[in-house]
């Protein structure tokens, strides 16, 4: 297990603006079988600290987030996925549909990953997104 540094810039657009955000998070890297998995811990503003974990293979990307919220979310090219975000408000069933994905590799280890996908709340479109991290030792 490898301590990194990671950068994660977000993109969300509902109609016609971009907001952004970019956080600084220290976390853990560790390649298991034929994934690899960063883990670290986000403060939710209004909802308090949350576990989150990637799963990152050659060809998907899994969010899981316990805690203050719960969601299981699949990034795979080309596919629509189901689950649900639990939050402080109840359970929202959750559609994604990934546009873009890309994992760049340094030394046999992920450095960076891009993922374009929209989201679906309850069948109520929520907009674009797209997620930039990037994973230094």
């Amino acid at each position: 297990m490898q301590d990194v540094q990671m950068k994660l810039s977000t993109r969300h657009r509902v109609g016609g603006e971009w907001d952004e955000s970019t956080h600084q998070y220290e976390g853990k890297l560790v390649q298991k079988a034929s994934a690899w998995y960063v883990t670290y811990k986000e403060q939710l503003e209004g909802v308090g600290e949350v576990s989150t974990t990637l799963k990152l293979t050659d060809k998907a990307v899994t969010l899981v987030r316990q805690g203050g919220v719960s969601t299981r979310q699949h990034f795979e090219k080309g596919a629509s996925t189901h689950g649900t975000y639990q939050s402080p408000y109840g359970p929202f069933a959750l559609e994604t549909h990934t546009s873009k994905l890309r994992i760049r590799y340094a030394e046999e280890a992920p450095v960076q990953v891009e993922i374009f996908y929209q989201t679906w709340m309850n069948e109520q479109y929520t907009g674009e997104h797209e997620l930039k991290i990037e994973l230094r030792k």
